[in-house]
């Protein structure tokens, strides 16, 4: 191994612990890249530091034998796998994935591109929009285009310039790159921060805005009209495209003459390098929503997937992902390993014409044993896995209510194109005939809420059961937990719930 790295340049090592403090390397760059996968191959921080390689760089993957890695019980399944499963239960379907393609990969490569990216004209161009625009401009790009560079000098041209430049981003270690090429610093706050305290600055800079709420977002438009949002459409979080279709949505109405930027040629390495385009595949990083034409009046076709089926059916996998990217701001590569991989997860779609028009995934959960339910009924366990369960029992006070089986709605996203057409409420309605045939007590929710979120859930006979005494940081808003009793021993667990 050691001959194999070179003798000159950066090398970053992530291996045990270390792999934890991926997201620190974010905003630099390396020549080679050495990924142990033996201590858990996490899929967000291997995704993020994937983008730190340098054009003509080398990424090392550590992995057991390759045709025996799916069935390896890899640590990193104790994230997502709920109480009492063990890493040895996981059937490894992301990992069979995945070693195909890095078959393909490994076959139908020569090796990967030897260039350098270099600075972009239309850099310049975005940084020259940015010193003169005075609307709202929205700054898009995939990985490694030189977004967050863009901002940079453009923050320190206008501090040199006499403007106060504030910025905002969901972490300061996202905006290393930011204050690398920024002569003039600006002043950074957190978005919680920069809201409660409004400080006077004359342009804001958002960095990776499809990670904060759009409600928020809103409301920085409201106390700053020369703002620059910019975030990574294709990228580890997984989130900008449906950022760009909700967000782009609301500055219509707030702010019509909104500009939009796209940076497209790479700057830390050359065009349709076959390192990107692995990466991208294989995570899903640039799953889109499906484009077509669905033919009205609506007749859609509900069935459940296999999920054996559905880990090698390519085509049907990335317009399934990518329609919960569009829907959902923050999904990353690690709900894709959970979504084929995690035990008692189930998938349903609606679809017509051979186009998915909506999809659900439901959790199985509850059902667990009276003296682990006293203790989380006391609070002195918390089994991973069962958020409903436990919240209906710690928070709520129902002293039995692990015991009931609960099926958990994780997700439910409809095509944009297809939104207020009621499909959203026919789904709901197969996966509660779903929960009743497989002997569930009653279907559960937890959300982020806003007003038509609550009447939706409320519309389809859901009651309330907690609401969150904080606003959550991510979301900006409070957290729900819903009910719907379908079974006689729930419906007298829970009487009163809805007073």
């Amino acid at each position: 191994m050691q001959c194999l790295l070179p003798a000159e340049g950066e090398v970053f090592w992530l291996t045990g612990s270390a792999i934890k403090k991926a997201h620190t390397l974010l905003g630099q760059e390396c020549d080679a890249l050495v990924f142990d996968a033996h201590s858990g191959f996490d899929v967000n921080a291997f995704a993020a530091v994937s983008g730190t390689l340098r054009g003509g760089g080398t990424l090392f993957l550590l992995i057991p034998p390759l045709d025996a890695w799916a069935a390896f019980p890899d640590p990193d399944y104790r994230r997502f796998i709920p109480y009492p499963y063990q890493p040895e239960d996981v059937r490894g379907r992301f990992l069979q994935r995945l070693v195909r393609l890095l078959k393909v990969a490994w076959y139908g490569r020569s090796g990967f591109s030897p260039t350098v990216g270099l600075k972009s004209d239309l850099q310049a161009v975005v940084v020259a929009t940015i010193l003169q625009a005075n609307t709202p401009m929205v700054l898009t790009a995939d990985r490694g285009r030189g977004k967050s560079a863009a901002l940079g000098m453009a923050a320190g041209q206008l501090q040199a310039a006499g403007k106060r430049v504030l910025l905002t981003a969901p972490s300061r270690a996202t905006v290393a790159t930011v204050f690398k090429h920024a002569e003039f610093p600006p002043s950074f706050f957190a978005p919680d921060d920069l809201l409660q305290t409004l400080p006077q600055g004359d342009v804001l800079l958002v960095d990776e805005a499809a990670a904060i709420p759009v409600p928020l977002l809103l409301k920085m438009l409201e106390h700053y009209p020369r703002c620059v949002f910019s975030t990574t459409l294709h990228g580890y979080e997984g989130s900008g495209r449906g950022f760009a279709l909700r967000f782009q949505k609301e500055l219509d109405t707030y702010a019509p003459g909104w500009q939009a930027v796209r940076l497209h040629q790479p700057i830390r390495w050359v065009e349709n390098d076959p390192l990107e385009h692995f990466i991208n595949r294989a995570l899903l990083l640039d799953a889109d929503v499906e484009e077509g034409v669905c033919n009205t009046p609506l007749h859609p076709f509900y069935r459940q997937l296999n999920r054996d089926e559905l880990v090698a059916n390519e085509p049907l996998l990335r317009k399934l992902f990518g329609l919960l990217i569009t829907a959902h701001y923050q999904t990353r590569p690690s709900d894709l390993r959970q979504m084929l991989d995690a035990p008692d997860i189930s998938i349903h779609v609606l679809e017509q014409q051979g186009m998915i028009l909506a999809v659900a995934l439901l959790s199985r959960e509850g059902g667990l044993d009276a003296e682990l339910t006293a203790a989380i009924h006391a609070g002195t366990r918390r089994p991973h896995g069962h958020p409903v369960p436990q919240t209906l029992t710690f928070h709520a006070k129902i002293p039995k209510a692990a015991e009931l089986i609960c099926e958990r709605v994780m997700r439910i996203a409809v095509h944009p194109d297809w939104q207020n057409h009621g499909l959203g409420a026919y789904l709901l309605q197969h996966l509660l005939g779903f929960a009743t045939r497989n002997g569930a007590d009653y279907v559960g929710v937890s959300y982020a809420m806003t007003p038509a979120l609550l009447r939706f859930w409320e519309r389809a006979g859901f009651v309330l059961a907690r609401v969150g005494f904080r606003k959550d940081t991510a979301s900006g808003s409070r957290s729900v937990v819903q009910v719907k009793v379908l079974s006689v021993r729930a419906q007298v667990l829970f009487k009163g719930l809805e007073q």
